[in-house]
């Protein structure tokens, strides 16, 4: 009999650690690119606020390792080497709204990086997202530490959720034709977080770190592809399929979270099959915040609980032998069978409401700092 044991976490990859962290870096930084781009035309304000968010949170990150390094009496530059702290503090920057104060990411990043990740050991060892426990803390602790007097429209997500995440087919296209149509909000030319809103680079950053072997391919495409197939049922039963699936997954960080969260090697299962169905519960519970908890995205909250079922999900799938391939494939379509009906019956429940629209015709900036 043939034992396989598979010490984790691990990541299986032609590419050493460094290497893996370099090109992440490397495509976060176009993702934020695009971004800076995009609000560099709203005025000053979004301009300092998109260089400034960055680099408080990754001054933050950094400068909270050097003091843990320190206090283990460990060298720095070494550590600082090997625990790439800069990467967490830039994906927070990422994914919080741009008017975001800096005191509150600064704590949320601190709070993210020591009880997310140096309070388990360091990079490694961590069970949640750290870059994910920082955006927590600003969806719920800081949730008032906004600019408060910058007049700014909604966000899709917040506007489609006040109406109830169903609309008519008439309604659907006045909400889409506010916010640019489709077209506008795959490429991103809306208000929201700074590295959330362009779907498009961030699927071309997915498919060039898949390409080098940086990310598992198959955690956004059956994360996403779950969203969209839910959505796309229940889309087709209040007459807008496509429009319904291609909005669940356009906004509110899917594709962000899908790309650069959920694929954090080491808060996910070693096994294919575990990070398949890791995916799907991802986006089980995605589904399930937005259309009944009273947060309007549910990305964030998704992933940090899935990472909690990451060594459950690792006990059933690893150290399976050969000859049980095709029975965790069948697992596996079982999971994705069970979740999609449960969120389009979660779903189906919904009731189409009246939408009126809410856009602005002009951004008011003020400016006065909280």
């Amino acid at each position: 009999m043939e034992i396989k044991y598979n010490p984790g976490p691990n990541i299986r990859s032609k590419r050493s650690t460094k290497q893996i962290m370099l090109y992440l870096t490397c495509g976060l930084l176009v993702v934020y690119v695009f971004g800076l781009q995009y609000y560099l035309r709203q005025g000053s304000f979004f301009l300092k606020q998109a260089i400034l968010l960055p680099l408080a949170s990754v001054i933050t990150a950094v400068v909270t390792e050097c003091l843990y390094a320190l206090f283990l009496k460990k060298n720095v530059v070494s550590y600082l080497r090997s625990s790439f702290p800069w990467v967490t503090g830039l994906i927070l920057a990422l994914c919080v709204p741009i008017n975001t104060s800096i005191h509150a990411i600064v704590m949320a990043c601190f709070v993210g990086i020591f009880f997310g990740k140096l309070v388990f050991g360091g990079f490694g060892q961590n069970i949640f997202n750290p870059a994910g426990v920082g955006r927590a803390i600003v969806l719920t602790a800081f949730t008032g530490a906004r600019i408060v007097d910058v007049v700014t429209a909604a966000t899709p997500t917040t506007t489609f959720a006040n109406h109830g995440w169903i609309l008519s087919p008439q309604d659907m296209q006045i909400f889409l034709n506010d916010f640019g149509g489709l077209k506008n909000l795959f490429v991103g030319n809306y208000f929201g977080a700074l590295g959330e809103t362009s779907t498009l680079a961030i699927l071309v950053v997915a498919v060039v770190l898949s390409l080098l072997e940086v990310i598992d391919w198959y955690i956004p495409v059956f994360y996403l592809g779950t969203l969209f197939v839910s959505a796309l049922i229940i889309g087709a039963f209040n007459g807008i399929a496509l429009q319904y699936a291609l909005f669940m997954i356009f906004t509110g960080g899917a594709a962000f979270g899908g790309v650069f969260m959920l694929t954090d090697p080491v808060t996910n299962p070693n096994t294919r099959a575990g990070k398949m169905v890791f995916a799907i519960l991802a986006a089980f519970l995605t589904a399930l915040i937005r259309f009944k908890a009273s947060l309007p995205e549910g990305v964030v909250f998704s992933i940090l609980l899935v990472n909690i079922l990451t060594p459950a999900i690792e006990k059933y799938f690893d150290g399976k032998s050969t000859d049980r391939e095709q029975k965790d494939a069948w697992s596996v379509i079982a999971v994705a069978v069970v979740c999609i009906i449960g969120i389009v019956l979660i779903g189906l429940s919904l009731e189409p409401k009246a939408y009126a629209s809410v856009m602005n015709t002009a951004i008011t900036l003020r400016g006065t700092w909280w």
